[in-house]
């Protein structure tokens, strides 16, 4: 035996580990398949429409002209993208995929921000962890294709760059630009993420300290903005081709006809946050509990680690005390913003969640070697209950799997695929289908209303909009829906998933003659579909 040959124990402690990284890896591997499982078989929702109806719809009309939209363009084009490079895979199940894909970038930044500032893998797989065990993101705000979670990601990134771009010796200013980037991409996809783009925009002109004004400006507000002016070029396109439209859509909508419609229908929704009294109840749920409250025991107990560190002079050498303002400034501006829109819902109180591990990183870095060693219990603590609190939601994640014919999105294609089917077997005139949840002939091709086009969002805000917002929105309210098909009758109506809205269909169907016909697969939470088709024409 060669005397250069490790001997036992260093044998065995050179296989030990890659063995437990080979075991991360594995387990990690093991929570993401959960994740898509679940999402993939998570159950329709209806903002659904609104959100992956434009990936259609953008083929041959423009957003907020030809239909109504009432969000920030960025994730419409995300998902039309998503829909040209996997359309096998449906309109919904595109949507989805790129929300995975939110997903998986969100994880990698979680980790790779909190090792790049903390340098602390078990810290970096804390966090990461936390966030994918959150109630709330498993749940309808992580789990559908809307604009919820996408911005997650980027307004990570854009706070976390900055942080590693002004520590140290001097700025990285590509890092700064790609910070830049990520903030009004973030913004892009929600409006809400602009939230956090003063505290970094401001803490630009302050660090690093040690650098003089004269060459921050240059090497780190400079670059700063230049990133934030590529990443904003598609919302700032459509802002100012038509200013007037697009604050119609994203701005006056949701302090005006929505807060008007959901005031009117509170009865219809026990629990509905309305009030500022409710609102807090509800972020207090989100913000407070299961996971999300373990992601922010460890900032917590790390602060009062830190405040206790044994070398005070060693702390203020490793740096950050402007970086953690700048990250509490962003988590406290993101969490006020948060409470403003009336009625509030669960998703909406998401955003303050991803500044915990920035701010959990910048207090590490701050410890003594012996306080990190003394932590490592907790860190091992909160992963163990982030586990057990997930388990339940993501393990039947994993049996769903093995049944992708049950995903929700393949029920969604075969209930279009019927449609097509009973109108071709019915000799149906051509026309547009009407619906209120136009996924379904949308994901077979065929044309519907563009009045209609985003579901039901648009028409049922009708009755509350002024003459200067009606005149902005494509959208037809129920009064509106009689003339409409007198001008180009429907060559089919699918009902059973909106009854009040739907009345007007349901009673201009009966007036016309229009005969049901049974129809598979298009069942969901909201009912039962069915289609009435037109009467074929008489024959001479």
């Amino acid at each position: 035996m060669s005397v250069l040959a490790p001997s036992g124990p260093a044998r065995a402690a050179g296989l030990r580990v890659p063995l437990r990284a080979v075991l991360s890896g594995l387990a990690a591997a093991l929570l993401l398949a959960a994740l898509y499982g679940r999402m993939m078989s998570y159950g329709l929702r209806s903002d659904e429409t609104l959100f992956v109806a434009p990936a259609a719809l953008l083929q041959d009309a423009r957003m907020y002209h030809g239909f109504f939209y009432n969000h920030a363009p960025d994730s419409a084009w995300l998902f039309r993208g998503f829909y040209l490079l996997f359309e096998p895979l449906g309109l919904l199940g595109s949507a989805r995929l790129a929300v995975f894909a939110a997903w998986l970038l969100l994880l990698a930044a979680a980790v790779g921000i909190t090792w790049r500032l903390a340098r602390s893998v078990p810290l970096a797989l804390t966090c990461a962890l936390a966030l994918t065990a959150c109630e709330t993101l498993l749940t309808q705000a992580g789990m559908t294709a809307t604009n919820n979670l996408l911005p997650l990601p980027f307004a990570l990134l854009g706070p976390g760059l900055f942080c590693c771009a002004t520590l140290g010796s001097g700025p990285r200013r590509g890092l700064l630009v790609l910070a830049g980037f990520c903030l009004s991409l973030a913004a892009g996809l929600k409006v809400s993420a602009v939230a956090f783009i003063p505290p970094v925009a401001a803490a630009a002109f302050f660090l690093p300290a040690a650098v003089p004004l004269r060459v921050r400006l240059a090497q780190v507000v400079l670059p700063l903005v230049l990133g934030g002016t590529a990443g904003a070029l598609p919302l700032l396109w459509y802002l100012l081709s038509d200013p007037a439209l697009f604050l119609a859509h994203v701005l006056k909508f949701h302090t005006g006809p929505h807060v008007a419609y959901w005031q009117a229908h509170a009865a219809e929704e026990p629990g509905l946050a309305l009030g500022l009294g409710a609102r807090l109840q509800l972020a207090y749920r989100v913000w407070f509990s299961g996971a999300a409250l373990l992601l922010a025991l460890l900032p917590a107990c790390l602060f009062w680690a830190a405040a206790r560190a044994p070398g005070r002079g060693q702390a203020a050498q490793t740096g950050g005390a402007g970086q953690i303002i700048t990250v509490l400034a962003a988590l406290a501006l993101s969490a006020g913003l948060s409470l403003i829109p009336a009625p509030g819902f669960p998703q909406y109180y998401i955003p303050p969640l991803v500044c915990l591990p920035l701010l959990s990183a910048l207090l590490w870095r701050r410890l003594a070697p012996e306080q990190r060693a003394g932590l490592m219990p907790l860190l091992g603590g909160v992963s163990l209950l982030c586990l057990a609190l997930a388990a339940p939601r993501l393990g039947p994640g994993l049996v769903r799997l093995a049944e992708p014919d049950n995903f929700t999105a393949a029920r969604i294609i075969r209930g279009g695929d019927a449609i097509r089917a009973a109108l071709a077997e019915g000799n149906s005139p051509p026309g547009r289908i009407a619906t209120f949840l136009p996924l379904y002939p949308l994901e077979a091709g065929l044309p519907g209303y563009p009045e209609l086009g985003t579901g039901s969002c648009g028409s049922r805000v009708v009755p509350y909009l002024d003459d200067g917002l009606r005149a902005q929105y494509r959208a037809a309210g129920p009064q509106d829906l009689a003339a409409r098909f007198d001008a180009e009758p429907p060559a089919a109506f699918l009902l059973g998933y909106a009854p009040e809205l739907e009345a007007e269909m349901r009673a201009y169907a009966g007036a016309n003659g229009y005969r049901a016909v049974p129809v598979q697969d298009l069942s969901n939470r909201y009912g039962t579909g069915q289609l009435l088709l037109r009467p074929a024409p008489s024959p001479p």
